[in-house]
């Protein structure tokens, strides 16, 4: 019996996830709401951010990576071609603010994805003071 009810329960959470990735469009829409899916997208997006970030410096500084992963290293590091520099104590919901005052702001590009819509806001609004 707790097998049927485990089953239907992740049917019905299944059902809720919208398929594909993230869009301006997808995203805008919970910007009147509570802002919960807006804030974990950000949140999400800076972890792997910070994850992928981690991995390339490592790649590059630590070993004598292997070609295929020098390869991905600097595919990684030529399409990203960005320097962020959040300040500490900037919280997911500071920038899901921000990000949904630029898509309120500019609405010709909610079809652009999630990804290229935050990665296009961190840039301008995060960039790393040159030194």
């Amino acid at each position: 019996m707790s097998g049927i009810l485990i089953a239907t329960l992740l049917a019905t959470v299944s059902v809720k996830i919208p398929a594909g990735f993230s869009s301006g469009d997808l995203l805008y829409s919970d910007c009147g709401g509570s802002r919960q899916f807006v804030v974990g997208y950000v949140a999400g997006w800076l972890d792997k951010w910070n994850r992928d970030e981690y991995l390339a410096r490592r790649i590059f500084t630590e070993v004598v990576p292997a070609p295929k992963a020098m390869v991905n290293s600097a595919y990684f590091a030529n399409s990203v071609g960005v320097n962020v520099c959040v300040p500490v104590g900037t919280t997911a919901e500071a920038i899901g603010t921000t990000l949904c005052t630029f898509l309120e702001e500019n609405p010709g590009i909610r079809e652009a994805t999630g990804d290229e819509l935050m990665t296009t806001l961190i840039a301008y609004k995060y960039r790393c003071p040159v030194p």
